[in-house]
């Protein structure tokens, strides 16, 4: 019986680093900080819904991304902060002119302040929401 035990722990031993060693293959680890243009960004990452949450995956790693991205595009720079692939934490988007949007996420949804600045840093407006609805 002791035998039979011991073959057992071997065979699951075996079996657990095969399937390390085969994960680690699969794909890249995902960065934790990305910083380029919006043509690269369409390259290296995918975005996925999930009923109304969207999620951002590393195409090269095949997970989640978490970290921050900083976008450049020829309107627009976007710097946003992911968990597990949903937003999390602060959202910057500044416009060539100028002006610029402050929002917070949580679990993908916006979760307090969302603040519009004029180009001289004035606060246009500032809505309220909570898990995704506006409360103000």
């Amino acid at each position: 019986m002791t035998s039979r035990i011991q073959i057992i722990r071997a065979l699951s031993l075996i079996l657990i680093v095969f399937m390390v060693s085969c994960a680690e293959e699969e794909g890249e680890e995902s960065p934790s900080r990305w910083i380029g243009e919006e043509d690269q960004f369409n390259q290296d990452f995918a975005i996925q819904k999930e009923g109304n949450t969207s999620f951002i995956l590393h195409k090269k790693s095949a997970m989640p991304f978490d970290g921050e991205i900083e976008r450049n595009s020829s309107k627009h720079l976007t710097i946003q902060n992911f968990e597990d692939g949903k937003l999390n934490g602060k959202s910057i988007k500044k416009s060539k002119d100028g002006s610029w949007v402050e929002a917070n996420y949580v679990n993908g949804k916006l979760d307090g302040e969302l603040i519009l600045f004029s180009s001289d840093g004035k606060k246009r407006s500032v809505l309220k929401y909570k898990n995704g609805i506006l409360t103000n």
